[in-house]
C-alpha cells in the first residue's frame, strides 16, 4: 500500500477541496493538464503535482488557475471562502494532534 502524498497528509481538507473545485472544473471543461498550465502560465508539472497532492499551490497560483478556468466572480468568491474553511479544518486537525501528543507526554 502506498503512503499518502505529502500535501494530503498535511492538508487533507484543502486537497479534497482542490479536487472538488479546480480539478473537477478542469475535467468538466475537458481540458488537459498541459492546456490548463499553458492557459494559466504555469507548467504541466505544477498542475500534476497539485492534482496528485504532492504540493499545495500558492495563492498566486490559485488566482491564475481560477482565471484560466474562467471562474465567475461568484464561483471565485465561493472558492476563496471554501479554501479558507478547508485550511481552518486542517489547522484544527493539527491543533488536536498537537494537544493529543502533549497529553501523552
Amino acid at each position: 500500500m502506498s503512503k499518502p502524498r505529502n500535501a494530503y497528509r498535511l492538508f487533507p481538507h484543502v486537497c479534497k477541496f482542490l479536487d472538488e473545485t479546480v480539478s473537477r472544473k478542469r475535467k468538466e471543461l475537458k481540458i488537459t493538464q498541459y492546456d490548463l498550465a499553458e492557459k494559466a502560465g504555469l507548467t504541466r508539472n505544477c498542475i500534476q503535482q497539485m492534482e496528485c497532492h504532492e504540493h499545495m499551490p500558492l495563492p498566486s497560483t490559485m488566482f491564475k488557475l481560477l482565471r484560466a478556468l474562467e471562474f465567475s466572480e461568484e464561483e471565485a468568491s465561493r472558492f476563496w471562502a471554501g479554501i479558507d474553511d478547508a485550511y481552518a479544518q486542517d489547522r484544527a486537525l493539527h491543533d488536536d494532534e498537537a494537544d493529543a501528543s502533549e497529553v501523552g507526554r
